[in-house]
């Protein structure tokens, strides 16, 4: 038994559903009757929530509101009842998860073992791709999940959460800017350098700030492949500009070192966004959570 109603339930699958009717096949009940329970609902808050559309739903101001609030009261509640009742079955989870190359080592792994706390089998779909190939994926209705960096506001997606990472100086240890604290561009550019390429979201707006520098940079290696630069870098080649989730694990390692960047406004925002058309209905709150926290686990 929950604590929550099964209104509020079925509200959250529609939220993270691309209309009525496919939420009511992910519920197994019918479409008119999953419309009364997001009627009642709306009548208990007294605001309206969704609006159907030619495109499906669209939530309204407070509709967004609650789902997020949502989402977070019912991955709380399956906790909890998973605390109190141990011994119980637990359900099986399929994931089909989007998310990028330079991701995969820093927080996936730590996400199963999450995931495996509440479901008794996991079986993960990895899509890795760019944030274009993530997109795609989830436009093709492949993806539950996504968590790539900048997302823009799509109808095939909806963002759960954002986080804002400055970029950073990454090189090998005893290699690059001596000091510490914040490191400026300028200093970073007597080195040869380890660059993102222009597949990848962050290129444009750090190449526009090193050639304000008005430095000719020494470009060791530009390639659209976090690993790749990861590879060069601990090896002392160059130095790179990456943020926090790319490189937590291997300065917790010891391979590398990261200092903030001096040019504050250079920043990557990290979006989970769960997919319209995505099967896990119910289990949507509780995967949300554990991404979240895992993301959360990694600090900066």
């Amino acid at each position: 038994m929950s604590a929550f109603s099964k209104e509020l339930k079925s509200f959250v699958v529609v939220a993270h559903s691309s209309s009525i009717r496919e939420a009511a096949e992910k519920l197994n009940i019918s479409a008119p009757a999953l419309s009364r329970q997001i009627k009642m609902l709306e009548e208990s808050y007294g605001k309206k929530l969704l609006i159907r559309s030619s495109e499906g739903v669209v939530l309204t101001t407070e509709g967004a509101e609650l789902r997020t609030a949502a989402t977070k009261w019912l991955a709380a509640d399956v906790t909890l009842s998973k605390h109190f009742h141990r011994d119980q079955k637990k359900a099986d989870l399929r994931l089909r998860l989007g998310t990028m190359a330079g991701l995969v080592d820093t927080w996936v792994p730590a996400l199963v073992e999450r995931l495996e706390e509440s479901f008794d089998k996991i079986e993960l779909d990895l899509v890795i791709g760019s944030t274009a190939e993530i997109i795609s994926s989830a436009e093709a209705h492949e993806l539950d999940i996504a968590v790539a960096f900048n997302l823009p506001k799509l109808t095939s997606m909806v963002v759960a959460e954002s986080r804002d990472y400055h970029l950073g100086v990454v090189s090998a240890p005893g290699y690059g800017p001596t000091g510490d604290g914040a490191v400026s561009l300028k200093e970073a550019l007597d080195f040869p350098l380890c660059l993102p390429s222009s597949a990848l979201s962050m290129h444009t707006r750090l190449i526009g700030e090193i050639l304000s520098v008005r430095v000719s940079p020494d470009v060791l290696i530009s390639s659209n492949s976090v690993p790749a630069l990861l590879h060069f870098l601990r090896r002392g080649r160059g130095v790179g500009f990456l943020t926090w989730p790319d490189v937590a694990q291997e300065v917790a390692a010891g391979r590398l070192t990261f200092r903030p960047l001096a040019v504050r406004r250079l920043t990557e925002t990290l979006s989970t966004a769960i997919c319209r058309g995505n099967d896990l209905a119910a289990a949507t709150p509780v995967v949300i959570n554990a991404i979240q926290s895992t993301l959360t686990d990694l600090g900066e």
